[in-house]
């Protein structure tokens, strides 16, 4: 049984050699990878017992994606098997002023595509203490935002812990749209993550977006006067270049807040770098660390991710907690 249960779309990322553009040359580098899939996979690779959730085609595609996530130790036992294709998101690194781009192709995969009756929330959650999923799920089907309101439901029911990160992405749907679907699903979360900047821009708080330490303060606070969300963690990243940013989280519970220390990072690969601050904060949640310790390593995840290529996380607990705990890049002997 797992600890942990997470609900989304495992997607394949095609990406161009680092430094070129797409199709500039004729070499496209392959990987999986999706945000809830991401979390379920930093899960398991630091000891907690993590279940995903999505519906793949019934090919060598689907395959793959099932083998690379066993291969990492989740539990894809109740991965649901049909449909006719598999999501992909074509990524080009940036560099220096140049942005990343995102290219989605995902319209009709077999995950968008599925119905909430294929998802059993009382047989999934079984044994289970906390569910995680992110505002991408909902956005692509009517019939997800209903199966993220039945999973949420269930969850409560039985106990778990819900966790969600806003994850808005412009390219899927629109503020407003993204609003309507997350204000029916956030009476349910225990635990929301977002970055400042999303959640003022999704929500209208009013608060300073400005990333001071402040603003996240302001946020947060509105964030639990307008939803009654317990805990909320925000991320505020300051963005200098496509190879170096500023980074640093806090928690805010029961009007107490907690910074993590702020980093400067420079950049392999941002991607899932989100989701390892998100499955750190939950990892965090069932081992019962205190909030100071929690924020600092889910800001650690975060910032560890951004040397790794692909949407995994692969840190160990040891980098993890020397991270967190003041190290540095020097060459371990």
């Amino acid at each position: 049984m797992a600890d942990l249960v997470t609900f989304g779309e495992i997607m394949l990322r095609l990406s161009p050699e680092d430094g070129y553009r797409f199709f500039q040359n004729d070499t496209l580098k392959a990987c999986f990878g999706g945000s809830e899939a991401n979390v379920a996979v930093f899960c398991a690779q630091t000891g907690i017992k993590s279940k995903y959730i999505t519906k793949l085609p019934n090919d060598p595609v689907g395959d793959a994606a099932v083998a690379e996530l066993m291969r990492f130790g989740v539990d894809t036992s109740d991965i649901v098997r049909g449909g006719e294709r598999t999501g992909i998101y074509f990524y080009e690194k940036g560099a220096g002023q140049r942005p990343a781009v995102c290219v989605y192709d995902r319209k009709y995969s077999s995950f968008s595509q599925s119905k909430r009756e294929e998802y059993d929330w009382e047989s999934i959650f079984k044994g289970a203490k906390a569910f995680h999923f992110s505002g991408i799920t909902p956005v692509l089907y009517s019939e997800l935002a209903d199966a993220c309101l039945d999973a949420c439901k269930t969850a409560k029911k039985l106990g778990l812990t819900v966790f969600c990160d806003l994850n808005h992405r412009t390219k899927l749907c629109g503020r407003e749209e993204m609003k309507n679907i997350m204000e029916k699903l956030l009476s349910y979360v225990d635990v929301f993550v977002s970055s400042v900047y999303q959640a003022n821009d999704v929500f209208e708080l009013g608060a300073n977006e400005d990333g001071t330490e402040k603003s996240c303060i302001d946020t947060a606070a509105a964030l639990v006067k307008k939803y009654g969300v317990k805990t909320v963690s925000l991320t505020v990243r300051k963005t200098f270049s496509a190879d170096k940013n500023g980074f640093f989280g806090m928690i805010y519970k029961d009007k107490d807040v907690y910074f993590s220390k702020k980093y400067e990072v420079d950049i392999v690969d941002r991607v899932g770098s989100g989701d390892a601050y998100d499955g750190a904060l939950i990892r965090s949640y069932l081992l019962k660390h205190d909030m100071k310790k929690a924020v600092e390593l889910a800001a650690a995840a975060a910032v560890l991710k951004h040397s790794v290529n692909g949407d995994f996380s692969r840190v160990t607990t040891a980098e993890l907690e020397a991270l967190s705990d003041g190290g540095d890049g020097r060459v371990q002997r």
